[in-house]
């Protein structure tokens, strides 16, 4: 038979195929998805279990083995979280059991490095544990200052870092750094000294002119000495700016001494002193 000749039947076959090819398109897809979801939830299911050995250890009073079970999950670092937290606690809690409330608290500042949100139920836990937690968020307090200080020093760091301010003049970084009073005075000496060179070397220069054109020794000995003069003090002059200059690259990295602007410093009674030191 030509199925040419019978178009219907053509559609029908090809309809026929494709649902077909369809239908176990979606059988293997649903396959491929129940396959992940049982592979995903047997490493769940068995930290689960592993979790509730820590912890049937720990209510049994096992506490040396709650605490070797506990550190040999630990050791599998691709532990979620969630996990990773109640093994921690249980951990801790057979350290505390065991009089090591040192190395109970590492323990809860471990969890509260995780979860910083993290609470003990009042209640329910006992008070020599909660004694215990309550130092472990005293020195996660103190981590956590001592890493924002740390984070602006690097920032500090970061903003002193040499800049187009630094190389141009003196004194500009440091009035940019909140510093004006030390930064203006830079600006100022800067400004003179510069000032004053420029000046200077103009005067030098026509001094110069003058003693060259001397047409008497009388003349070109007095015409000598006010060029000597200028020439000397042009000099000096170029000396302080580019002491200046130097002492204001230095500055603008280390706060080199005199402080001109308030410092605050903090006693050991956590009273503020301010300071001014003169130049």
């Amino acid at each position: 038979m030509n199925c040419s000749s019978y178009p219907y039947l053509h559609r029908r076959r090809f309809t026929s195929t494709g649902r077909t090819a369809f239908v176990a398109s979606g059988v293997i897809c649903l396959l491929s998805l129940l396959v992940a979801g049982t592979l995903r939830a047997q490493p769940s299911a068995r930290a689960d279990s592993l979790v509730a050995l820590v912890r049937g250890l720990y209510d049994q009073g096992s506490y040396l083995s709650s605490e070797v079970e506990a550190r040999r999950l630990l050791d599998n670092r691709s532990l979620p979280d969630s996990v990773r937290i109640r093994v921690e606690q249980y951990l801790a809690f057979s350290l505390v059991a065991q009089a090591k409330n040192a190395a109970a608290v590492d323990h809860f500042v471990t969890i509260l490095r995780i979860d910083s949100a993290f609470v003990l139920d009042p209640i329910l836990t006992s008070p020599k544990i909660l004694s215990v937690f309550s130092e472990a968020r005293r020195q996660y307090r103190e981590w956590k200052l001592s890493d924002r200080s740390h984070l602006q020093h690097e920032q500090r760091a970061t903003d002193h870092s040499i800049s187009f301010r630094t190389i141009l003049f003196p004194g500009w970084e440091q009035v940019y750094q909140g510093r004006p009073v030390k930064g203006y005075s830079l600006v100022g000496a800067g400004v003179l000294s510069l000032g004053a060179f420029v000046f200077l070397d103009r005067e030098r220069r026509s001094a110069q002119d003058e003693y060259l054109s001397a047409s008497t020794p009388e003349l070109a000995a007095s015409k000598y000495t006010r060029y000597n003069n200028y020439h000397k003090a042009e000099y000096y002059s170029l000396a302080a700016f580019v002491a200046i200059y130097i002492y204001s690259q230095f500055d603008a990295f280390f706060d080199l001494p005199p402080h001109l602007d308030p410092a605050l410093s903090q006693s050991g009674s956590n009273v503020q002193v301010t300071l001014y030191l003169p130049l």
